[in-house]
């Protein structure tokens, strides 16, 4: 039998050839029953790992390779969350197997990210694993790029994907060194000496930073520089820019004319977010801010009463807007979404998500730092997460509707007390979601501020906002955003469908601007009456039956859907944990119960109905375990399963069990046909954000990170 070379990946780089060379050779003795030498590969590890993934490419029979072998049950107890007997070599061997694999595609990237971050949660020293995964993605990147920027760059788009902590450039001097590509004229460049001197001497950075634009700095910066440094330094930039603006402001200048002055300032001193966008103009933070008119008493009326404080003094409402730009800081896939609508003078922020898949929050830029107000579309963590990691600095109120803000902080305050977030990013100074906190937590619970739907509030200056029902979870909204006239339509996650919890969202379709979430854009994987059949069938026949649901939302409409069939009639249907708490706080109740205490066990009759959708911890793993090899049970999966999570593992046939095993599946978003008849009817420009779809349909924009679009008004 001959080995499959073609899905080794090609390169001009004669150093990675000839490893996988190397290994294909070994791979071809192994087949013809040859013993191969025992040796290092080039991470360090045994070199058979190469060979056998090039055999399983080709689909041959690997078992001549012990030793990689070996391996590879460990690394297939890995993915099945079994971490037993499992050392700090184990992990780095695994790591190189699984790297092996998705080179030569036998793993797809979810797959390498879980085994990262399993090998770094898992393992005692961190160090080893970075510096082995620092070469992997050097390795990987010269595959693909010949380029020293390039190769760079590449670097530093996989450790946002890994969720990997932030490392200086020059450390990638010697793993491209090994790999035959010379990045050391690179970092002799300014930029990258600048990044190093900053890094390196923060202590300084005053110093450092005369007489040089702000906008400079950011540019030469804003790729490598931790997001907590380029924040200190704005903080410099601002207040030298404040004060120079001050010296032009003259005391017969009426607010308008000192707007301009500021203005003119900031652009004379490049004091902008980006190249051609001056940052907002803030008056009212002038060390002796100019006289303005009172606020007209209707606008007065239309601010809740916890925000007027932080939105006054009126000087802040004496200009009109001019220029709007909407900057996408976040989701354009799905996770951490967030998103900044820029007004001349400030602007509103709408969710700050963390990624639970990375515990990345959306991108740094300048105006974050510059906001008026906080509106939050609902309380999943992918869109409020990163509130206290916000709150390090921001002192203003942040807005919801209905049950959003208690709902908010249970999740919060359960997510920092299982261990948001993780090390080693959770003991860094310079990494933002360090700033996941208690002290944070506390502050965002202290500025919470509630809207009603359908009810138009003023949030910032010249920023109406109204909210309208999502119908998504309990206490979502979309938002209607109206700066001077010109209507910005966000409709955060929402749901067209009819539900047993809702009818249905109604949203405009005459906005200038629709941002929609694209969840299931072109693609149709859930059906609410087969999921309603397969639980009807699972508990008319097992007993006990464990249905892993998501707090918020999901286990309500589980609960209420075992009610109306006459479920909880005839079994004893029980929740726990954060489930339980959130189904009190949205107010719904029927006939089901919370599990007592002293409940240790589930009984035949029972139906438990419990958070950690994904099944990746809590009760419903862990009366799983229990009943795994239990034929009468049955565990009934019912939401979105992330890649090698333990319920995609469990549907995947990596789960070993006797119990019965069902997916019914289920989803607060709308589905594809409603979605697309929703976004054909609206008139204004189309923005899809929060989608897995590969490429923007016709008439429909996907943004990337940072991208900003200009309104004028």
């Amino acid at each position: 039998m001959s080995i499959d070379l073609s899905k080794v990946p090609s390169t001009k780089n004669g150093t990675i050839r000839q490893i996988f060379a190397s290994g294909a050779a070994n791979a071809q003795r192994a087949v013809k029953g040859e013993e191969i030498a025992a040796g290092q590969d080039a991470f360090g590890v045994s070199n058979q790992l190469l060979a056998f993934e090039i055999t399983r490419a080709s689909n041959l029979d690997a078992s001549a390779l012990e030793d990689a072998a070996r391996v590879h049950s460990r690394l297939e107890r890995v993915f099945r969350d079994d971490l037993t007997e499992i050392s700090q070599p184990d992990y780095l061997s695994c790591l190189a197997l699984g790297f092996y694999g998705l080179m030569l595609q036998n793993y797809d990237e979810e797959d390498f990210r879980y085994l990262y971050r399993y090998s770094l949660s898992a393992s005692m020293k961190h160090e080893p694993v970075m510096q082995q995964l620092r070469r992997m993605l050097v390795f990987e990147a010269c595959t693909k790029h010949s380029k020293p920027r390039e190769v760079v760059d590449r670097v530093l788009n996989w450790i946002k994907f890994l969720g990997a902590p932030y490392f200086n450039p020059n450390l990638l001097i010697e793993p491209c060194s090994e790999f035959g590509l010379d990045i050391m004229p690179l970092m002799e460049e300014d930029d990258f000496k600048l990044v190093d001197s900053l890094k390196r001497h923060s202590e300084y950075l005053e110093e450092a930073l005369t007489d040089r634009p702000y906008i400079e700095t950011r540019t030469a910066t804003e790729a490598w520089l931790p997001d907590a440094l380029s924040s200190r330094i704005l903080a410099i930039y601002r207040e030298k820019a404040l004060k120079e603006a001050q010296a032009r402001v003259t005391p017969d200048m009426n607010a308008e004319k000192a707007f301009k002055s500021v203005q003119k300032t900031y652009k004379e001193i490049g004091f902008e977010g980006a190249k051609g966008s001056l940052l907002p103009v803030r008056l009212q933070e002038l060390p002796e801010p100019p006289e303005s008119p009172a606020v007209d008493p209707v606008v007065f009326e239309m601010i809740p009463q916890k925000l007027r404080i932080g939105l006054l003094p009126s000087v802040a409402y004496s200009t009109k807007t001019k220029k709007i730009e909407v900057i996408f800081i976040g989701g354009p896939r799905i996770g951490h979404s967030g998103i900044l609508i820029k007004t001349d003078t400030g602007g509103v922020l709408i969710d700050y998500g963390l990624s639970v898949a990375n515990q990345r929050i959306p991108e740094w830029v300048p105006e974050l730092e510059m906001i008026d107000t906080v509106l939050v579309t609902h309380s999943h963590l992918d869109h409020v997460g990163g509130l206290p990691i916000l709150y390090e600095n921001y002192n203003g109120k942040w807005c919801s509707v209905g049950v959003t803000g208690a709902v908010t902080m249970a999740l919060l305050e359960d997510a920092v007390r299982v261990g948001t977030p993780r090390p080693p990013r959770r003991r860094d100074k310079y990494d933002l979601v360090s700033r996941f906190k208690e002290r944070n937590i506390e502050k965002v619970s202290k500025n919470h501020v509630k809207l009603e739907i359908g009810k138009s509030s003023e949030i910032g200056p010249g920023i109406l906002v109204t909210p309208v029902d999502a119908c998504h979870i309990p206490g979502s909204a979309s938002y209607i955003v109206d700066i001077e006239g010109v209507k910005i339509l966000y409709t955060g996650d929402f749901n067209a469908d009819k539900s047993v919890l809702f009818e249905g969202s109604t949203l405009p379709t005459d906005c200038d601007m629709v941002i929609f979430d694209g969840t299931y854009w072109a693609r149709e994987d859930f059906d609410r009456k087969s999921a309603s059949d397969i639980l009807m069938d699972v508990v008319h026949n097992c007993g006990p039956v464990i249905i892993p649901s998501f707090a918020v939302g999901r286990a309500q409409e589980i609960l209420v859907t075992l009610d109306t069939l006459g479920i909880t009639e005839q079994r004893n249907v029980i929740t726990t944990g954060l489930a339980e708490r959130v189904t009190k706080l949205t107010g719904y109740s029927g006939r089901w119960q919370g599990m007592k205490k002293n409940k240790v066990a589930l009984d035949k009759e029972d139906i438990l109905v419990s958070g950690g959708g994904m099944m990746a911890g809590g009760p419903a793993r862990q009366h799983f375990k229990e009943h795994r090899n239990n034929p009468d049970a049955a565990i009934v999966p019912c939401g979105y399963l992330a890649p090698r999570t333990p319920g995609w593992n469990l549907i995947h046939g990596y789960e070993p069990h006797e119990c019965r095993l069902e997916y019914a599946r289920l989803s607060a978003h709308s589905s594809a046909s409603n979605l697309r008849q929703y976004i054909n009817s609206c008139s204004g420009k189309k923005i899809m954000v929060h989608t897995p779809h590969p490429s923007p349909p016709k008439g429909i924009v996907i943004p990337g990170f940072k991208e900003r679009i200009v309104l004028k008004t």
